[in-house]
């Protein structure tokens, strides 16, 4: 049996040991979290860890309509994925859904009707999966910013962008949530100004 207290103990610690295993810190600026579904199946919803470099930045700012946009928009980045917290392949995952009495098999989603009471129920199970996932994953950044390690690592505190391939204000929040306000100020005025207004 796995609960949300050992989900996050054992993802916290992968976590840390890659931010101490990285090398050219001084070339990085931000850390990547970028949020997604397996296959779109709300039951695994999974953060590719990355990072980006000044150095991609001064690259890509050649081809993005700002140098802001360059430096805070993923789909510039280097878009490295090193490490990955849930998703399909991750048991433990599962295990703890299970614990939490909301995951349902395939066999029970591929027989409810859209519209139907189990259906909603389902809905309602899937919403619940990612916001405990969610919740998981900002307790990582805002312990990985609390313990020191990302400053102790890069000699400064860096921000960890927490998003999805699209810029709204559920993400953004995600990552205000996961982050000293100071640290994410430049990303989150970029997105409020870019996307969310």
């Amino acid at each position: 049996m796995i609960d949300k207290q050992d989900y996050l103990k054992k993802n916290y610690i992968r976590v840390v040991e890659l931010i101490w295993s990285l090398e050219n810190v001084n070339d990085i600026y931000a850390i990547s979290f970028w949020k997604d579904n397996s296959e779109n199946d709300p039951r695994y919803p999974r953060i590719a860890i990355g990072y980006n470099t000044y150095a991609n930045l001064d690259f890509e700012a050649n081809h993005a309509s700002s140098r802001d946009e360059a430096k805070w928009n993923f789909a510039f980045w280097l878009q490295n994925e090193l490490l990955t917290i849930g998703g399909a392949g991750d048991r433990d995952l599962v295990k703890w859904f299970k614990h939490e009495d909301l995951f349902y098999s395939d066999e029970e989603h591929k027989f409810v009707e859209i519209g139907d009471k189990r259906w909603t129920e389902l809905l309602n199970m899937d919403e619940k999966m990612q916001v405990l996932f969610m919740d998981v994953v900002i307790d990582i950044c805002t312990r990985l910013h609390k313990e020191g390690h990302l400053e102790k690592k890069f000699g400064v505190h860096i921000p960890i962008v927490i998003h999805e391939l699209e810029y709204y204000d559920l993400p953004v929040s995600w990552t205000k949530r996961g982050n000293p306000h100071n640290i994410v100020a430049e990303f989150v005025q970029w997105a409020d100004n870019e996307y969310i207004r």
